[in-house]
C-alpha cells in the first residue's frame, strides 16, 4: 500500500523564489476502525483522523488508538467523532479518552505553528484555524449547526464528505451549501465513505477522502497527505494547486 500525496500551493508565487514562503505538511487519516497500526505514517506537522477510529464504539479499540497516537510525532493531532463513536458509551468521556490528541466537537481551533522558510530557514508563526464537526448524518435541507461555522475558518473536519466530493453522491447537501456558499475553506478533510477515498478540487478548496478502510474495515489504504504552501498566513483564499504521486 503507497501513499497518496498531494501538493497544495496557497499563493500564486514562484517555487523556491519567495524567502518567505513556508510549507506546512498535513496528514489525513480517517475510518481505520480499530487498526491504525497497519498505517505507515509520512512526517507531518498537523494529523487530522476524521472519525471512526473504532469499530462499532468499541472503547479498547479508543484506547489503544489514544496509546498510538502518543507514539507520533506531530505538532498537533486533531480528531473529530464518526458514527461509529459518536452513540457510544464513552462518548462522554472521549476527550480523556484521547489524551494524545485534541478531540474537537463542534468547535474550532487556531494552531500557531512555528514552521521554518524555505530560502532561509528561519522560523515564524503560521496561525490556521480549524473547525472540527460533531457527525451529522448525511441531509438534504438546512442544517442549522452548520451555520455556526465561523466564514474565516481555513480547514474543515467532517467525518460525513460534502455532496458531490469524494463522496461517490453520498454526502451531505447542507453541507455543501455551507461550504461553497459561505465559508469556503482551503481544506475539508472527511472519510465514512469509504470508496470515496480521494482528493478533488472546487476553484480554490480542496477536498480530502481520508477513508482508510475498505467495505469490510480492513486498512487497505494509506494517509492522503497535503502540503499547504503560504507566505506568512493562511487568510488569502487562492490556491495553486499541483500533484505529485
Amino acid at each position: 500500500m503507497g501513499s497518496f500525496f498531494t501538493r497544495c500551493d496557497d499563493y500564486n508565487v514562484p517555487h523556491g523564489e519567495d524567502e518567505n514562503e513556508t510549507i506546512i505538511t498535513i496528514v489525513c487519516i480517517s475510518d481505520t476502525h480499530g487498526h491504525h497500526r497497519f498505517l505507515n505514517m509520512p512526517r507531518g506537522d498537523i494529523l487530522i483522523h476524521a472519525g471512526d477510529y473504532t469499530l462499532y464504539g468499541n472503547k479498547s479499540h479508543a484506547e489503544d488508538f489514544n496509546s498510538w497516537l502518543g507514539t507520533l510525532d506531530y505538532k498537533h493531532i486533531l480528531v473529530v467523532q464518526g458514527n461509529h463513536e459518536c452513540n457510544a458509551e464513552w462518548k462522554n468521556d472521549a476527550v480523556h479518552i484521547l489524551s494524545n490528541a485534541t478531540l474537537l466537537q463542534h468547535e474550532s481551533i487556531t494552531l500557531d505553528l512555528e514552521v521554518a522558510e524555505i530560502s532561509t530557514g528561519n522560523l515564524k508563526h503560521v496561525p490556521i484555524r480549524i473547525f472540527g464537526t460533531m457527525f451529522n448524518w448525511p441531509c438534504s435541507g438546512e442544517n442549522p449547526y452548520f451555520a455556526e461555522i465561523p466564514s474565516d475558518t481555513n480547514i474543515v473536519i467532517s467525518h460525513c464528505p460534502v455532496y458531490g466530493y469524494v463522496d461517490i453522491g453520498r454526502g451531505c447537501r447542507a453541507l455543501r451549501n455551507c461550504m461553497l456558499e459561505r465559508v469556503r475553506p482551503k481544506l475539508v478533510v472527511s472519510g465514512h465513505i469509504h470508496s470515496g477515498y480521494g482528493v478533488t478540487m472546487e476553484g480554490n478548496m480542496k477536498f480530502v477522502n481520508a477513508a482508510n478502510a475498505d467495505q469490510a474495515h480492513r486498512v487497505t489504504k494509506q494517509p492522503i497527505e497535503i502540503l499547504l504552501k503560504s507566505k506568512s498566513r493562511l487568510e488569502n483564499k487562492r490556491m495553486d494547486t499541483t500533484y505529485q504521486a
